[in-house]
């Protein structure tokens, strides 16, 4: 018995299948979120501080990079915030880690803080949240975490870093005192040490941060 190869009609439905891999292949690439723009040069940064510290409102925010409701807030208020309040000098934000999400909100957050030694922390933090897939699946493995900081140029000090787990007690630490002053979700800010939790608005930011302000 003679064992055939491929028919006409099997090698064409093999092409339409191939065509469709790329289509959907190109679809998922243009799916990609596009890089955030850089900080506006008028943003005093420190680590992971933003703004003037003399400013008479600060916000504190409690945050996982996993976390969905944190990169809704990063990507839609925050911007916002940024420009009507950080860069005018009325409001100084802070972010502080609640990594509660799995080792890969550890690894994020450690990645963070080993950007902030090249005073880039605000650069990796938005390219996390412009990453940001499903909880522990690997997006925030070591290696990609490396791959972000190469697209930030940050060099080979940073991989030194990450690959130390040199921040690896710090950001522990920093969830145990979130813990302890009753952060339970994320994202939860305290604005002058008024706790709130959830993504809040740019309106309903301004509401509390105004009066603060007169």
């Amino acid at each position: 018995m003679r064992r055939g190869g491929p028919g006409g009609a099997q090698l064409a439905i093999a092409g339409v299948v191939a065509i469709l891999a790329v289509v959907g292949f190109i679809a998922l690439s243009s799916a990609t979120p596009a890089a955030p723009a850089p900080l506006a040069p008028e943003i005093r940064a420190a680590a992971n501080i933003l703004g003037d510290a003399n400013a008479r409102v600060t916000i504190e925010e409690w945050a996982d990079f996993q976390c969905p409701a944190c990169r809704t807030f990063a990507t839609t208020t925050e911007p916002q915030l940024r420009s009507e309040y950080v860069a005018t000098g009325k409001v100084r934000f802070v972010f502080r880690h609640m990594a509660f999400l799995g080792r890969e909100s550890l690894w994020a957050a450690e990645g963070a803080e080993c950007a902030a030694e090249g005073n880039r922390f605000w650069d990796f933090h938005d390219r996390l949240y412009a990453a940001q897939g499903g909880e522990n699946s690997g997006t925030f493995s070591k290696a990609n975490l490396q791959q972000i900081a190469d697209a930030l140029s940050l060099g080979f000090g940073f991989n030194a870093c990450l690959t130390s787990d040199r921040y690896s007690q710090k950001v522990r630490d920093e969830t145990a005192v979130g813990q302890n002053k009753g952060v339970t979700a994320t994202p939860t800010l305290f604005i002058n040490g008024r706790k709130l939790e959830g993504v809040l608005s740019i309106e309903q930011l301004r509401a509390i941060i105004d009066p603060l302000l007169k």
